[in-house]
């Protein structure tokens, strides 16, 4: 039974006093439906409508006075925990940026101090607007993102400029990296993800598809970095949303066919190149080859082996064919031979094992693992499926950027890390993590007032539907 005009007057009146308008839509319907579960009770009492309309009111209270007590219960909620985390991260990045610089041969050689330093402020304002964003906007135009990232693509490749082996994007003053950009593509494929909810099980399937395609443009234009962080959080997404029915039933045997698609494709690439075979030998072993493949992992393994608790590590003079007039670091200054530029980006925190010790790596991981930790467990106490489908994409892309990062650092290097969230060197990584935790906190503070009106069909055929609550079997369909 629908609602009257005056539980429509009612539902209004108390909304007008509650000053977090994203929460309006949510007690206006719950207000609405237990003023016409006490009107039916009351019927079904033997009351005429009229008569039952005006008691569920009067049982209901005055609306001024239930609008004024939900105010107080219906806030953002403010996040202080994850701020406070998310901005030791922020400031510690930039302690550690400022201390590997400032009156180093590094700051001679990398040339870019000024321009990280200015992207600390730029990453900070991003983080505020992403913060008090309507994270809906990913529900709303779920294609927006990805569009902007193949955009963004498709310039590289034409008017990019080549560095360090990839095809940055160039605009003006401004220069972003692929490898960076990659981290954009799981929330990109979040909101696509969620919109083919509607479709049920075949939206399932042309979500796997849509995955497919991303990694494909992930291989071609960004980094093999990259395309795990994106396997690993679509991998999780997709697995949980076939876990929670989603998609509705049947959707598990749809996830096993692409995860053996995923792992006959893993098999093909690494088949077409055959030096991606040779390489996995020199994981557990890169001694074999000091010069080639192997010279970063043993180096990196020689300084965490000479590192101790707290200080500077022992000094060791590696292997001779490290020697290099092109490496920056000497003999006597800690017998590292890391490339400079490496030292902020890929293996900042082997470098400061080696220099400040074993304590500023269980600092900082334990600082990230706190982060996660928490971030997951408000992930699962998300009401809507939109929140938890944004927030678990978003923590994925930490936590696997975040593993990725560590174990190159221990010295198993298959293939370079992305960067250390909030703490290594990178304009662009900063600003994008920043973008990343503000929506995350966004979804935190006021993920409990989204509903989530998808409803994934009940098959795939038109005779029988599901629509806003109501079970609907259409025999036209059969005609």
């Amino acid at each position: 039974m629908n609602s009257s005009d005056q539980f429509k007057k009612y539902t209004d009146k108390v909304c007008e006093q509650i000053r977090w308008k994203n929460a309006h839509n949510m007690v206006s319907k719950e207000i609405e439906n237990h003023l016409i579960d006490q009107k039916n009770a009351y019927m079904d009492m033997g009351d005429s409508e009229s008569t039952a309309e005006e008691k569920a009111l009067l049982q209901m209270g005055d609306p001024v006075s239930v609008g004024a007590a939900l105010d107080e219960t219906h806030k953002p909620a403010p996040q202080k925990g994850m701020i406070a985390l998310v901005m030791v991260l922020f400031f510690l990045g930039f302690i550690i940026q400022y201390r590997l610089t400032s009156g180093s041969v590094l700051e001679v050689k990398s040339g870019s101090i000024p321009y990280q330093f200015a992207m600390f402020g730029v990453a900070l304002l991003v983080f505020i607007g992403a913060y008090f964003l309507d994270f809906s906007i990913i529900r709303n135009h779920p294609h927006l993102l990805f569009v902007l990232l193949f955009g963004m693509d498709l310039w590289m490749q034409f008017f990019g400029t080549t560095a360090y082996g990839q095809s940055w994007f160039i605009f003006g003053p401004f220069s972003m990296s692929p490898a960076s950009l990659s981290l954009l593509f799981p929330l990109a494929f979040c909101g696509m993800f969620y919109k083919l909810r509607e479709k049920g099980k075949n939206g399932y399937f042309r979500s796997g598809v849509i995955a497919a395609l991303f990694c494909s443009l992930l291989l071609t234009s960004h980094t093999v970095g990259g395309l795990f962080v994106f396997v690993c959080s679509a991998g999780i997404l997709m697995a949980v949303a076939a876990w929670k029915k989603w998609f509705g039933d049947k959707t598990k045997p749809v996830l096993l066919f692409f995860i053996l698609a995923g792992i006959l494709g893993i098999g093909m690439v690494l088949l077409a190149e055959p030096y991606r075979l040779a390489r996995l030998t020199y994981i557990l072993h890169p001694d074999a080859d000091p010069t080639g493949s192997g010279y970063v992992p043993t180096l990196l393994r020689g300084m965490l082996e000479n590192a101790v608790f707290f200080g500077e590590g022992d000094p060791f003079i590696p292997n001779s064919a490290f020697l290099d007039k092109n490496i920056l670091f000497q003999p006597d200054d800690a017998a590292l031979y890391l490339p400079y530029f490496s030292v902020r980006t890929d293996y900042l925190l082997a470098y400061l094992t080696y220099e400040y010790g074993w304590i500023v790596f269980i600092t900082l991981a334990g600082l990230l693992a706190v982060f996660l930790i928490f971030g997951f467990r408000k992930c699962l106490k998300q009401k809507s499926v939109l929140g938890q489908m944004v927030s678990l994409s978003i923590l994925c892309t930490f936590a696997a950027e975040t593993l990725l990062y560590i174990i190159a650092n221990l010295g198993v290097t298959y293939f370079a890390p992305i960067a250390l969230p909030f703490l290594s060197y990178g304009g662009t990584a900063l600003v994008i993590h920043m973008a990343l935790a503000g929506i995350l906190l966004s979804t935190f503070r006021t993920g409990e007032v989204y509903q989530d009106n998808i409803k994934p069909k009940l098959s795939d055929s038109e005779f029988i539907q599901w629509d806003n609550g109501k079970l609907i079997i259409s025999f036209r369909s059969l005609q």
